[in-house]
């Protein structure tokens, strides 16, 4: 599902760069746990994976596709298309209702909408199954995503990831304001919807208590250093 060969990114005046990856892979229906402290490239590699960021040598292909290759507008559609993605702070539109919320996640992607209507009828239909599988009560579906409690909010963000079935979920210290039970309890939920249509799933986080729960574990710090030659 995910394939990374000889990636280099430095960030503009950097004495050195800030990701070396001779080899990163995560397989179709794999569930991966990625670690590193703070300041250790995490979220660059996100951004990499995601298209947000262009490495300025290496290989980064997803679903058979060398994203890598891509411009930018093409990396925004394969995004919008084949990746969902949790925020840490979720990016939920406060002022929208949670099905609203959970709806936008194909907003950008004729692909993704097309999968929800010939799968549920409707795209509210969908939103409405993915939160109540998530274990958001038909109430609190209603509100505002502003009234909604942390907890709540997080199975808002998640149904938008896996809404339209992308491929790939990006999950970006996700956990990181619940409790220990909470944070558990979430990720299986995470794993029974990933599971339903094998989506792989790249959970970043420092929080190494959580890496048994996963397929793999992988320190970014011990995969970060110089490439080797194409």
């Amino acid at each position: 599902m995910l394939l990374i060969e000889n990636l280099s990114f430095s960030w503009p005046d950097a004495n050195m760069p800030t990701l070396s990856l001779a080899a990163l892979e995560i397989a179709k229906g794999e569930h991966v746990f990625l670690h590193g402290p703070s300041g250790s490239g995490k979220s660059t590699l996100l951004g990499l994976i995601a298209g947000t960021l262009q490495a300025q040598s290496g290989i980064i292909q997803i679903a058979g596709t060398c994203v890598s290759s891509l411009s930018a507008s093409q990396r925004d559609k394969f995004r919008a298309d084949h990746i969902g993605t949790i925020f840490q702070n979720f990016n939920l539109l406060p002022y929208l209702s949670p099905i609203e919320n959970v709806t936008l996640g194909c907003e950008f992607s004729l692909k993704r909408s097309q999968t929800v209507l010939q799968q549920a009828g409707s795209l509210a239909a969908e939103a409405e199954r993915l939160l109540s599988e998530l274990g958001l009560d038909t109430a609190a579906q209603h509100r505002s995503a502003a009234e909604l409690s942390i907890g709540q909010q997080q199975r808002v963000a998640a149904a938008r990831a896996f809404i339209g079935q992308p491929e790939l979920i990006i999950a970006d210290e996700p956990t990181s304001a619940l409790d220990a039970d909470s944070r558990n309890g979430f990720i299986k939920l995470l794993f029974e919807q990933a599971n339903a249509y094998q989506a792989s799933v790249l959970f970043v986080s420092h929080d190494q208590s959580l890496a048994s729960l996963f397929d793999k574990k992988i320190s970014l710090n011990e995969i970060n250093r110089e490439a080797s030659s194409c």
